[in-house]
């Protein structure tokens, strides 16, 4: 009976050679279960399998994950991961919870926070049911990450500020009603809790696109500039969203930028230090 039932798969994994989900389905069914069942009943058991896997996935499973940044499952899924990686790996603790806007599209809205480490975007991501752009140095975009970088669409930034693109794409993006993100003090900071100076340009992305700043706070994140150790060293992260400030009756670049600085060393208590932050040997390596 074994024989002939092993016989009956073969025949079932022939017929259906063109239709690789079946055809694994039936491999996966144990032998010596459907011995007694005909080649037909075999079929049967494999589609109904599937379709019940199908209908799993398109009722349950992508309508949850369209419930994540964008709307997208895709970035959906990367952004479930992201929340219990910062659970898992740094016991991230969030709060001001009740500043961010529950809605999965939240713009216009520009989120400005001080930079510890390579995970501090994730960090923040993770607390936030929108999907952030984030303006990155373009040297750090490994290409064999081009996947990632495809479906969080970052605005890549020549750090030696010559190119005005990377703003213009910001304005663009944040009076379409999206999100962006920015690190103003534009490298991670070293010496840790302090604050070097913001760059310019923050002032001008929120005086043109006119829209509200999210304020963040990171702090408590692994001690390095280094990449992999930042992502991969346990740690107690926090992650604090300060408050939502409107700039709408301010229109001059450099006040703004002076009082978003001002206003993050008075919520966190770190001095501020008014020498630009030199590039670190990652950075330098990168930019190389």
């Amino acid at each position: 009976m074994v024989a002939a039932g092993v016989e009956t798969l073969k025949c079932a994994q022939r017929w259906f050679a063109g239709m690789p989900f079946l055809r694994l389905t039936i491999r996966l069914i144990p032998p010596k279960l459907v011995v007694s069942l005909p080649a037909s009943q075999h079929i049967l058991m494999a589609i109904c399998a599937w379709i019940a896997l199908f209908a799993l996935i398109h009722l349950i499973v992508i309508p949850w994950l369209r419930q994540g940044p964008n709307g997208h499952p895709v970035t959906g899924a990367l952004w479930r991961v992201v929340r219990v990686y910062a659970w898992l790996v740094h016991r991230t603790t969030f709060a001001g919870m009740e500043k961010i806007r529950a809605e999965i599209f939240a713009g216009p809205l520009i989120v400005v926070s001080n930079h510890t480490g390579a995970i501090d975007p994730l960090l923040v991501q993770a607390g936030c049911r929108f999907h952030i752009r984030w303006m990155m140095a373009s040297e750090m975009m490994a290409t064999s990450l081009d996947w990632l970088w495809h479906h969080q669409q970052p605005i890549p930034v020549d750090r030696d500020g010559k190119d005005s693109g990377p703003a213009r794409e910001a304005i663009r993006h944040v009076q379409a009603g999206g999100v962006v993100g920015i690190f103003p003090e534009g490298r991670i900071v070293q010496p840790p809790r302090q604050l070097r100076p913001f760059f310019q340009g923050i002032g001008l992305i929120v005086a043109r696109s006119k829209a509200p700043v999210l304020l963040v706070w990171v702090s408590d994140t692994p001690n390095t500039t280094r990449m992999n150790e930042s992502l991969f060293t346990p740690s107690r992260a926090r992650v604090e969203y300060l408050e939502l400030i409107d700039f709408k009756d301010e229109r001059d670049a450099h006040v703004i930028t002076e009082r978003l600085r001002d206003r993050l060393a008075q919520r966190s208590g770190w001095p501020k230090n008014d020498e630009p932050q030199p590039p670190n040997e990652e950075e330098r390596k990168a930019e190389n």
